[in-house]
């Protein structure tokens, strides 16, 4: 990935959090390092073990009755 890629993604989660959070004035540098920190984090666990990282598989259910079949939880919307 390339360093401008990287601040593309970081500037557009800043941005998100400033949403979210009313778009304050003054803040931005707090935005920014909060989506960095965010960034790392993320990169950090997708060079790891995949056996470790592997999110579990969950059962889906309306409640009217039992889960028939099961499926993977995501990360992300």
């Amino acid at each position: 990935m390339t360093d401008t890629d990287r601040n593309e993604q970081i500037r557009r989660r800043a941005y998100w959090i400033w949403e979210e959070e009313g778009s304050p004035v003054g803040e931005d540098l707090r935005h920014w390092s909060m989506a960095e920190a965010e960034f790392e984090a993320s990169q950090e666990g997708s060079y790891g073990d995949s056996a470790s990282t592997e999110a579990p598989a969950v059962e889906i259910s309306t409640g009217n009755e039992p889960a028939r079949k099961k499926i993977r939880r995501t990360e992300g919307p």
